[in-house]
């Protein structure tokens, strides 16, 4: 009797298992068979490729310069040890 009680159990058991388990097509995960819908922003970035690029940078090309050689600059200077040696060498450079 309490063989059989098991025996009832258990396969109650996995068969709830089984039910709750997603389905794949063709052994194929979730994401792959199942596409997800297209957020907003996938939406705006395809939006933005597809319109035709700009005639005019967004940046001036003296800006984009400066802002190049100032980056070129610090690779330059070595690292200080401390925030006060640092402070203490812009105040050199500004006497």
């Amino acid at each position: 009797m309490n063989k059989s009680i098991l025996i009832v159990l258990t396969c109650i058991a996995s068969s709830t298992a089984i039910a709750q388990e997603k389905s794949y097509e063709f052994g194929l995960s979730n994401s792959v068979s199942n596409p997800q819908r297209e957020t907003v922003t996938d939406w705006l970035l395809e939006q933005q490729r597809k319109s035709p690029a700009s005639q005019q940078s967004e940046l001036p090309a003296q800006l984009y310069v400066d802002s190049q050689r100032r980056i070129g600059d610090t690779f330059k200077s070595k690292i200080p040890e401390s925030l006060q040696e640092k402070a203490n060498s812009m105040k050199k450079n500004s006497n």
